[in-house]
């Protein structure tokens, strides 16, 4: 699971950001918490980030996926290069991607100063810590330590700098002089060598699953799951959202190749009739192939990142998918959802609790900061209670995410070093 990420001088966020599922010491809605059965740390199944347009919410996201795909990146293409014919071009474009700089833009000086990143996250009983800093696309630093959850000692797998590398006991027999500073240390372990602890931590960066409903190719795309027990339990899903769909059809030609998929609704009076996928709402389509990515998370454990999620769903369709990872029942294994939204209407206290609502946006300088609804303070000192009505009083700028531009706080004071 994901514990912390932090990042700074990526895109929209010159200062240090920080998002954390480590849960706070308050009162509600404690059921939903994911408790690890090893030592009882406490951690949040969502988060939902609030703000305006342009303020950095998708930036938070976009910069935890870039880390993954920064490390997976050579993985992958390596795997790729074995059918070059069939693969050139997905090569050609996932190489020009992971070569874009997203240095801080508004201030000239951040070009010449480090894209850093800080994760810490739990595979398999592990907790890891990975540091990453970038400058024009080479490596000034990684770092990776380990640590068994319920100890307290903290093992060294790796320090790299641009002068050294210094290899822990896992790791000591690796070969790192002739390691390009554009190729990431950790990679370049799971590429050529077979250790546990690193392939657990890839396991873990290639169980994430991020979705970006920003592009509308997005809306055409459906995941159907393999397996009859997981196909049913999306027809539940659906059901139970009122959405009559029982099953799908699907139409090859001679050659195997999908011609049309469509959707089997029932009728109140028992009779079944079809619907072209492409033909269902753009609501509908959205949630039927999110329910797939769900139902593998959720069996998994793992991590979804959804950017917009909430675009054209009902806010109880929102909810109901919220539920399933708030719920106990429905969430068994420790998966978790991290979204960006503008949906007030789940924006409650029967929904979230405080430290699952982050806001975000910029200060006039250009630059945005990240931050939880618990740890804001109001003009007095105090914290937002419990029983506020969220959404009203964001709407009215009370939390300094106003959607409205004229009412976002001034932060040039707070952010000067």
């Amino acid at each position: 699971m994901l514990c912390q990420f932090s990042f700074g001088n990526y895109k929209a966020f010159k200062n240090e950001a920080v998002l954390d599922f480590i849960a706070e010491p308050i009162k509600e809605h404690k059921k939903s918490l994911i408790i690890d059965s090893i030592d009882n740390e406490k951690f949040i199944p969502i988060i939902s980030i609030y703000g305006p347009n342009g303020g950095g919410k998708s930036t938070v996201l976009e910069a935890l996926n870039f880390l993954r795909l920064y490390i997976l990146q050579t993985i992958i293409l390596v795997k790729l290069q074995d059918d070059n014919d069939k693969y050139g071009p997905l090569i050609a474009n996932f190489s020009k991607e992971s070569s874009r700089e997203r240095y801080h833009k508004f201030e000239p000086e951040c070009k010449n100063q480090p894209t850093h990143f800080d994760i810490m996250f739990r595979a398999d009983g592990t907790q890891f810590k990975y540091q990453l800093s970038l400058l024009q696309n080479k490596i000034m630093e990684e770092n990776l330590y380990s640590q068994t959850v319920g100890e307290e000692s903290i093992s060294l797998i790796f320090e790299r700098s641009e002068k050294e590398c210094i290899l822990g006991e896992a790791v000591d027999d690796i070969a790192v002089e002739r390691v390009s500073n554009t190729m990431p240390l950790i990679s370049h372990i799971a590429i050529n060598y077979d250790v546990e602890l690193i392939d657990k931590a890839i396991h873990w960066f290639l169980n994430i699953d991020s979705i970006n409903y920003d592009d509308p190719k997005k809306e055409h795309y459906i995941r159907i799951p393999k397996s009859n027990s997981e196909k049913q339990k999306m027809f539940e899903m659906l059901c139970a959202m009122d959405i009559q769909i029982k099953d799908i059809r699907i139409e090859k030609d001679l050659d195997g190749n999908i011609k049309n998929i469509y959707m089997k609704h029932l009728l109140e009076n028992g009779k079944i009739y079809e619907i072209p996928f492409s033909e269902e709402s753009s609501g509908t389509r959205k949630l039927f192939s999110f329910l797939a990515n769900c139902i593998s998370c959720l069996d998994k454990g793992s991590l979804i990142i959804a950017d917009e999620l909430d675009a054209k769903l009902h806010p109880k369709l929102l909810q109901f998918i919220i539920e399933l990872f708030t719920n106990p029942d429905s969430n068994k294994k420790g998966a978790q959802l991290l979204i960006t939204s503008h949906d007030i209407a789940t924006m409650t206290p029967k929904v979230f609790r405080r430290d699952e609502i982050w806001l975000c946006a910029r200060n006039p300088l250009g630059a945005s900061k990240l931050y939880s609804l618990i740890s804001f303070r109001k003009e007095n000192g105090l914290q937002p209670r419990n029983d506020e009505v969220y959404g009203k009083r964001y709407l009215a700028g009370y939390y300094g995410a106003d959607p409205y531009i004229q009412n976002v706080l001034d932060w040039s004071i707070e952010n000067e070093p």
